[in-house]
């Protein structure tokens, strides 16, 4: 029980953060997502220990890349640019995601944990910051809140997962990797996150550029890959939490997972809907 009040107390917080970032000015946003991928890149580096010259490297390229993608969101370039650099960043990114699945002798040479550190922690957040559209309100530059329902979504998949999962799971997903989750978990939170998703298309944002019932899919399908990526990540080299900095939570990186495999997703659909 004593560890109750410290684990709300933080999950309040990390709440809270994520609906200010998400719901006003771009710089806010933008501030959110680097301070994530800073935190994730720190608890990378300690995971995987990093050399120094490696470390700079890392967070050098990690700055360029952020850089690059935010003049979606502060040059007002709403639209993607629809050529194959566009593309890199997903690609980039599920190549990571392999390497640390299924090869992960890569984690152990400098040069290929740096691009993977690169590739699996700073372009999913740079890619967040095209998603989001801007628009004038009582003189002032505000984002759209398509980032804040993809999280809300995010934890309608987990929470509903750990809760069919308690109840009625028997059948593990993952043993090897991740021993605490369960087939019956997780057809649970695709189905709950799917239902989410309909609801957000057909009341709440009939409206909207995005279609919320294949947004809903896509995570439904894709946050539970991104945890079951962190857990091989941290079973690869014997780590049971990426950090300590929210209790009872973890780190950043453990919380984070499923966002930093959801949003290259979702981005890669928004791109492809360009040729539609």
């Amino acid at each position: 029980m004593k560890d109750l009040m410290p684990r709300i107390i933080s999950g309040l917080v990390y709440i809270g953060l994520i609906v200010l970032g998400t719901t006003g000015s771009p710089w806010f946003f933008a501030g959110l997502m680097a301070l994530f991928l800073i935190l994730c890149l720190i608890e990378f580096v300690k995971i995987t220990e990093f050399s120094k010259l490696h470390i700079a490297i890392v967070f050098l390229v990690s700055a360029g890349v952020f850089y690059y993608f935010s003049k979606f969101l502060f040059e007002q370039q709403n639209a993607f640019v629809t050529n194959s650099l566009s593309f890199a960043g997903p690609v980039l990114f599920l190549l990571a995601c392999f390497t640390i699945m299924f090869s992960t002798d890569e984690l152990r040479i400098d040069f290929g944990k740096s691009t993977i550190a690169v590739a699996y922690i700073a372009v999913p957040f740079s890619l967040a910051l095209a998603i989001p559209q801007t628009s004038f309100n009582l003189g002032k530059t505000v984002i759209s809140s398509e980032i804040l329902f993809i999280f809300i979504l995010i934890w309608i998949s987990d929470i509903m997962a750990y809760v069919v999962g308690s109840l009625w799971g028997k059948h593990k997903l993952a043993p090897k990797i991740s021993g605490g989750k369960t087939w019956e978990g997780a057809i649970g939170g695709f189905v709950f996150t799917l239902l989410t998703g309909f609801i957000f298309y057909k009341y709440l944002f009939p409206e909207s550029r995005m279609n919320w019932i294949i947004i809903g899919a896509i995570v439904a399908v894709f946050a539970p890959v991104g945890d079951l990526v962190e857990s091989k990540l941290k079973r690869s080299f014997d780590v049971k939490d990426s950090g300590k900095l929210m209790p009872g939570h973890g780190g950043f990186l453990d919380r984070l997972d499923s966002f930093i495999f959801v949003i290259p997703m979702v981005y890669l659909y928004l791109l492809i809907n360009q040729f539609l």
